[in-house]
């Protein structure tokens, strides 16, 4: 299994977010019972900019296989007209990353966690087929075994309860695009967590993430400068 999962993933042992299980591990933010201090947390069946958490992670992929040349840790995508802040590490390495972004208070953040991607590309539906429900499946089996903690501002955040599992979506790779890929059109389909924050009081406040995959782990900070 190819390692490729993004903290957001890429894949790691199942290619989570990259080759054995040619999934895709992705890292997005997420929760359910929340605890004090992160009322902010979009619930697991909550929206922002009138979207859900499986809406987000298939957008996080989207855009994923579209980022090419030099990548940011800190930028935005748009859905019905509203501006949500993307937080991704520019790398899928497994390693500590820390990184700063400016963000307006108030605006909502989708913050890359750990998932699984499978696709119709080459190589990225280990032992399925490509139909949607194919894809589905490998997404889901290639999660097995990952372990993550959150925490916002000291307070945890329990991604175990925000779980999403997409549809089959479609997916455009560009040249050089981050996640490896040959240029082309395809399928995907993504299942892990995702954190979706309805925005920061103004201040300064800390994201921060463990994951792991059998010994692969990702430690990244993210310090949001809300103003």
């Amino acid at each position: 299994m190819t390692s490729r999962l993004r903290l957001r993933g890429r894949r790691v042992a199942p290619r989570v977010l990259a080759g054995g299980l040619s999934a895709a591990l992705l890292l997005s933010l997420v929760s359910g019972a929340l605890a004090a201090g992160t009322s902010n947390v979009v619930a697991a069946n909550g929206t922002v900019a009138g979207h859900g958490y499986a809406y987000w992670l298939a957008r996080n992929w989207q855009a994923s296989y579209k980022v090419s040349g030099p990548a940011t840790a800190c930028r935005t995508l748009t859905a019905n007209g509203q501006r949500v802040a993307w937080l991704m590490p520019p790398s899928v390495a497994p390693r500590t990353y820390a990184y700063t972004c400016s963000e307006p208070a108030g605006r909502s953040l989708d913050v890359i966690e750990l998932s699984n991607e499978c696709s119709t590309f080459h190589g990225d539906h280990h032992g399925f087929g490509t139909t949607a429900a194919d894809l589905q499946r490998c997404a889901k089996m290639g999660f097995k075994g990952v372990k993550e903690t959150t925490t916002i501002d000291g307070n945890p955040v329990d991604v175990s309860k925000l779980i999403a599992a997409t549809g089959a979506y479609r997916v455009h790779a560009s040249k050089n695009n981050m996640l490896g890929q040959s240029p082309g059109h395809g399928l995907s389909a993504a299942y892990g967590y995702a954190l979706l924050i309805d925005g920061f009081s103004k201040g300064t406040h800390t994201i921060h993430t463990i994951a792991s995959v059998g010994t692969l782990r990702w430690d990244i900070t993210y310090t949001v400068q809300a103003g």
